[in-house]
């Protein structure tokens, strides 16, 4: 692999990000993308080795130049040289995505357990499941490059896990003694909810946002927050638990589960009075905390997520309510994820990218992005028949 410091590193990089940018170019579109000489262009792509394949430009039934001569040969970015997993575990469900490095969607599937077991079984189960998976990968793809995993609870920088609600038995836990091992491939977790603040900062509602929030409605409130492009963890790795803010309001005891609580909205968008009212009174809670979370970043916009997004009873009330509570500050962006459930697996998988261009080219800031449209039917699909599903390219 190149090494990319100094001056040739940069103009590396470069060739290497336009390459990946087009998939596949020749030396003049690439010298057009990058602003650099043909001649470098080639010195910069050798550099790169076996992450780039060079064609003659006959295997495209291309014409010969104009003076008779063969065509221009091509360079395509080689995506099989490897592939990263992004996932989420849950206390009940997982999402695992892959793609190569070449942005490519591989593999998809979701996982649902009714057992609630400790986050070690449940780690050594997802194991299992994602063994499998690599297994198959592998006969297509040269390597396994990294694993991006989201969990819900305090991540650090380091992935040690400082609280977790769902497992308790991780808490305190570094990855590895979490179970989180996967031999020599490099391994980055995150917090849930930032993770998915990821995936809406690089491909959905947050995309050119400098700042801004990811807020979880569900029959609790969390937000993952960003601060001029960078994910902002607090302290003591709590930076947007709103769930953990006591001012005596909270969701009716019966809301333990979306189970619980999706009926009782339903029911408040058909006119029952019970239920009306019982959103309203959650609503406006989860207003207050989203106003306060405002003024205390001031952001671009936030971006609500979770279970409840999609019910117009729900945000319309929480909608009303900012607005008032913020008529003396300024009119506040709340939007809805593009990622009401694939956000966190997603965030994920980009970390994981991220992280793998960094190894190969010594560069954090590679500008590696993913095809997400294969993902587009599954983020808009219900919930219930996608229980299951898998999607392998």
């Amino acid at each position: 692999m190149p090494t990319t410091s100094g001056e040739g590193g940069t103009t590396t990089v470069a060739c290497a990000a336009a390459l990946h940018s087009l998939g596949e170019a020749t030396l003049t579109e690439l010298s057009r993308a990058t602003g650099l000489s043909r001649p470098t262009v080639r010195e910069r792509l050798n550099e790169l080795g076996s992450l780039v394949e060079i064609t003659s430009g006959a295997d495209h039934r291309e014409s010969p130049t104009p003076s008779g001569g063969r065509p221009a040969s091509r360079f395509r970015f080689r995506g099989e040289y490897g592939f990263v997993v992004g996932a989420e575990i849950t206390r009940h469900d997982e999402r695992i995505v892959v793609c190569d490095i070449g942005g490519r969607i591989c593999h998809y599937s979701e996982h649902h357990d009714a057992e609630t077991l400790p986050g070690r079984e449940r780690i050594a189960a997802f194991k299992k499941r994602l063994n499998h998976i690599v297994s198959r990968l592998s006969t297509g793809h040269e390597r396994w490059l990294g694993v991006g995993l989201a969990l819900t609870g305090g991540i650090g920088a380091d992935g040690w896990i400082s609280h977790s609600p769902v497992f308790p038995d991780l808490w305190g836990c570094a990855p590895a003694d979490a179970g989180l091992s996967f031999g020599d491939v490099p391994l980055r977790v995150e917090h849930d909810l930032n993770a998915a603040a990821m995936a809406e900062y690089v491909y959905g509602a947050a995309r050119g946002a400098g700042t801004f929030a990811h807020v979880l409605a569900w029959h609790q409130i969390a937000a993952g927050i960003v601060l001029n492009g960078r994910v902002h963890r607090g302290s003591h790795n709590l930076a947007g638990e709103l769930g953990h803010f006591d001012d005596g309001s909270r969701a009716p005891a019966s809301w333990e589960d979306v189970a619980t609580f999706l009926p009782v909205v339903e029911a408040a968008a058909r006119g029952d009075v019970v239920s009306a009212a019982d959103l309203d009174a959650f609503a406006d809670a989860t207003a207050r905390q989203i106003a306060y979370l405002a003024l205390a970043i001031d952001p671009d916009l936030v971006v609500l997520g979770g279970p409840l997004v999609h019910s117009s009873a729900f945000t319309d009330r929480v909608g009303r309510t900012v607005q008032t509570l913020l008529r003396r500050a300024y009119p506040l962006d709340l939007t809805i994820t593009r990622f009401p459930r694939l956000g966190p697996s997603l965030g994920a998988l980009q970390l994981a990218l991220n992280g793998a261009f960094g190894d190969l080219l010594g560069d954090v800031s590679f500008p590696a992005r993913i095809d997400v449209r294969p993902l587009s039917r599954l983020a808009t699909a219900d919930h219930h028949h996608r229980r299951g599903s898998a999607i392998t390219v």
